[in-house]
């Protein structure tokens, strides 16, 4: 499952069927600039910060910048999905 929306400052988003870990080695990677996916630096540029926590049910993904879930979503499924 993948459900993401905007919140007051940034994007939320909760993702299943992979490890926090995972999620958290391949967000690290695109904010490197190291991805092996299509980041666009431009939106990467707009990121403040990225906050990975390990839930019951699956793992939480708080993006803090002048960024939105929709232009967000289809960076992050390529990503991470």
């Amino acid at each position: 499952m993948f459900k993401i929306s905007n919140t007051d400052n940034g994007v939320k988003a909760f993702i299943t069927g992979f490890k926090t870990e995972e999620l958290s080695a391949k967000i690290q990677e695109c904010q490197n600039g190291h991805c092996s996916c299509n980041c666009d630096p431009q939106i990467m540029q707009k990121i403040e910060n990225i906050e990975v926590t390990s839930e019951k049910d699956g793992t939480n993904i708080i993006i803090s910048g002048s960024i939105n879930a929709k232009e967000l979503e289809p960076l992050m499924k390529e990503c991470l999905l």
